[in-house]
């Protein structure tokens, strides 16, 4: 199934007071900014684990302001990104895999792992048998 991305005003709208949109780079996050988010959630993305346009656009914004916020820090470290009354309680098995470790660094990782961590765990069944030649 082929998913739409979300665009730059999609990002906007659902993140509408997270974060200090304008056209000042000094004080503001700025179409560029997201665009840059939006390259680099594209290269480590994996559209496969979803099942429904609403699902992938939702962990794709997540993802996305996950990579502005790190981004922004690594920029700029006294601008104002927002900031969520959320915590969680982060699982050593998280905190040790080298994967995702990193998404534990900012609120949107950690809720864009919530969503994704289901996706990628399975049961697998094992059939006695064999095959006839």
């Amino acid at each position: 199934m082929t998913y739409q991305n979300p665009s730059v005003a999609d990002f906007q709208g659902y993140f509408v007071r997270d974060f200090p949109y304008g056209t000042d780079p000094a004080n503001n996050v700025i179409d560029a900014d997201i665009a840059k988010a939006f390259q680099m959630t594209n290269i480590n993305f994996n559209p496969g684990l979803f099942g429904d346009q609403a699902s992938y656009t939702v962990c794709y914004l997540l993802l996305s302001a996950h990579y502005l916020v790190t981004n922004l820090r690594a920029s700029s470290q006294g601008i104002n990104v927002g900031a969520l009354s959320q915590s969680f309680a982060i699982p050593q098995r998280i905190l040790d895999d080298p994967y995702f470790s990193v998404f534990t660094t900012t609120n949107y990782g950690m809720q864009y792992l919530q969503m994704i961590l289901p996706q990628l765990c399975g049961q697998v069944f094992t059939v006695v048998g064999s095959t006839r030649p």
